[in-house]
């Protein structure tokens, strides 16, 4: 994208796949100012850029460029989780991610950057990749990677689709690193892949692995801050791994148990 209001919003609402009648309608406002606004021939206030943004499900760290692009000054604030200002925040996951104990839980960013672990999830990747997980590490590259996650996922052609799906949709979200994502891990696997179609009728699906003979079989659920007014808290996620069999939960209690947690 340019660096001008006019020309970012030209290509927001192209991304959408919106004219702009259809814009102007859903913002209710006119097809002419549109055009006057992606000409320059129109200035936008804070309010009207707030209004776009919202139509066109614009993320806070591009509707701050949209306001830098019109001469304005930034809405959001962007805070890393370890700031000061971000204690009771920070406090909060990490209760959330000990809560989930004795099951994996990850903290993770909008480009599936690992930031935080629980001890379960600690535990369990050492066990099924040894000195392969860490902090700062990408997790869908070490999912997708040929010497990676995927040697020991039973279900891989499922999983695999199913997260090539998520990954391509947030890639025609807008965001250049998971566009960026979705280029690399595509270079991992066969021209081939198709398009993810569940098998049953589940709201969730599992990630089967082997581990000393016994398939452990986990459901993930990624949760989100739903009143976010931040940049980078907008952008974390925190993934649960729930047990979706008996052999599963005892697995990790056991493990968690030996650990003395």
């Amino acid at each position: 994208m340019k660096n001008g209001f006019g020309d970012q919003l030209r290509e927001w609402r192209k991304l959408r796949k919106k004219s702009q009648l259809e814009l102007a309608i859903d913002a209710e406002i006119s097809s002419k100012h549109i055009s006057f606004l992606e000409t320059g021939r129109a200035n936008p206030s804070k309010e009207m850029i707030h209004r776009l943004s919202e139509v066109l499900d614009i993320p806070f760290r591009e509707r701050n460029l949209l306001m830098l692009g019109a001469g304005l000054s930034p809405t959001y604030s962007d805070q890393n989780i370890d700031d000061p200002e971000m204690k009771t925040v920070s406090e909060a996951i990490q209760f959330i991610l000990k809560q989930q104990e004795p099951f994996p839980a990850i903290l993770i960013n909008s480009s599936w950057k690992v930031l935080r672990m629980n001890d379960s999830a600690k535990r369990l990747f050492a066990l099924l990749f040894p000195g392969s997980f860490s902090i700062g590490q990408n997790l869908m590259e070490l999912i997708f990677h040929p010497d990676g996650f995927r040697k020991n996922v039973i279900n891989w052609e499922e999983v695999s689709s199913y997260l090539l799906g998520r990954l391509r949709q947030e890639a025609r979200l807008g965001k250049r690193e998971n566009f960026e994502l979705y280029k690399k891990i595509s270079s991992f696997l066969p021209k081939e892949q198709t398009e993810f179609v569940p098998k049953e009728n589940l709201p969730l699906i599992s990630i089967d692995v082997s581990f000393e003979g016994k398939v452990l079989s986990f459901l993930s659920v990624i949760s989100s801050f739903g009143t976010p007014l931040d940049v980078g808290l907008q952008e974390l996620k925190i993934e649960t791994f729930f047990p979706n069999n008996n052999e599963t939960a005892e697995t990790m209690s056991n493990l968690a148990s030996a650990a003395g947690k």
